[in-house]
Parts: structure tokens; C-alpha cells; sequence
């Protein structure tokens, strides 16, 4: 088990069974990968996305954008980017938004940010963020007090539409943490992995590689 986390965040308890501290625990998310037994899972939000997606009613009640990490460009290899982008919104999603724009937002502040205190630590990765404030807390004032990319553009999109949701879908576990944060919760509603947009499209009988192709905004 200790092998499985970096941090040392996976011990024993008190009857010699497995167990995290979750006061060390960053939720990274390699402890997911590299249990050999599979006893480790993140939650998942997908009941709650297909509730919301319904919900919409084909975006007549409210919109819901989908804000997709970079890394969407390669991790569906069967398909062309622009025909997952065609099945996302085939799931009832009105936009497609790639969280690159949010990136230039925060870059641009950040380079302020910077400029005035002279050292800084960035703020785009939640696990990143945890683990310098458990593991280096003298250094928590470095850290950017910027929102990360997920999180600009979404807080950009209800801006503009007050009544929408989001969910971002990215490679990354420790992101369904980030969206439970006071400063986050108000901009994403949900958040969930590449691996579980796939069962979706499943699920739904979808054959991604079979669609027409959607541009996605703001790659």
C-alpha cells in the first residue's frame, strides 16, 4: 500500500487494514492506478450529470457546458477530436469548451500576481495546491490565490449565463475534489473523468468514431 502513494498517505489502522490519512491525502489519484487489488475508487458524479443533462430538457430550462481538459485531443485514440466533440453534445450538452481560454485568463493574472510579490507557485492543480499547504504550510502564502483554469472559465460561463451548470471532464480525480471548495462550488457543478464520459457514450449505444464532426470552442 505504501507503495501506491507518494506522499505516504496510505497505512494501517487500528486492525492492521489499509487506510489513508486523509490529513497527508492530496487526492492525487495514483493510489487508484497503482493498487493491484482495484480496492481503491473515486466517486462518481455520473447519476448526478445524466440528471442534470435531463434536466435540461434539450437546453430548454438550462444550458449545461461541458469545459473539457487539453489532453481531450489525444485520449480518445478510435476517434477525431471533433467527433467526440459531436458525441458529447449528443449526450445533451449545449457547448463544448475546451479550458484552455480559462488557462489564458489565469496566466494574465497570474503574471501580475508575479510581478508583485515576486514568487509564486501556481494554482492550476488542486492536488499540487493541497500538497504544498500539508507539506510545506510555510509556503501556502506563495500559492497562487488565483482560480485554475476549470474554474476561470467556468466562473466565465456564468457570467454570462447565470442559469447554466458545468462539468468539466479531464483526466484527473483530484479535480472532482477542487469542485467541493468554497471558491470553486459556485461556478462547477460537476466534475468527471474521460474514463466515465466513455461509459456514458456506452451506455447510450454511441459509436463516436462514426459521427460528424463539431468544432470545439476556444481549443
Amino acid at each position: 500500500c505504501k507503495k501506491a502513494c507518494g506522499i505516504a498517505a496510505i497505512g494501517k489502522d487500528e486492525l492492521g487494514r489499509a487506510a489513508i490519512d486523509y490529513k497527508k491525502c492530496t487526492s492525487c489519484g495514483q493510489c487508484l492506478v497503482n493498487c493491484p487489488f482495484g480496492a481503491i475508487s473515486d466517486k462518481s458524479y455520473i447519476v448526478d450529470i445524466i440528471e442534470t443533462l435531463k434536466g435540461s430538457d434539450n437546453s430548454k430550462n438550462y444550458k449545461v457546458y461541458a469545459v473539457v481538459a487539453p489532453s481531450i485531443a489525444s485520449q480518445f485514440s478510435y476517434a477525431k477530436l471533433d467527433q467526440v466533440v459531436t458525441a458529447i453534445k449528443q449526450l445533451g450538452f449545449h457547448s463544448v469548451v475546451e479550458a484552455a481560454l480559462g488557462a489564458d485568463m489565469v496566466a494574465y493574472k497570474e503574471s501580475k500576481e508575479l510581478a508583485e510579490k515576486g514568487f509564486l507557485t501556481s494554482s492550476c492543480c488542486p492536488a499540487f495546491v493541497m500538497y504544498i499547504e500539508k507539506a510545506f504550510p510555510t509556503m501556502t502564502d506563495k500559492i497562487s490565490h488565483n482560480l485554475s483554469p476549470m474554474a476561470e472559465i467556468a466562473k466565465y460561463i456564468k457570467d454570462s449565463d447565470p442559469t447554466a451548470k458545468v462539468v468539466f471532464i479531464g483526466p484527473c480525480t483530484a479535480k472532482k475534489m477542487e469542485v467541493q471548495w468554497d471558491k470553486v462550488k459556485p461556478y462547477v457543478d460537476y466534475a468527471m473523468t474521460f474514463e466515465e464520459l466513455q461509459a456514458i457514450f456506452d451506455s447510450k449505444d454511441i459509436e463516436v468514431s462514426e459521427l460528424e464532426g463539431t468544432v470545439l470552442d476556444n481549443a
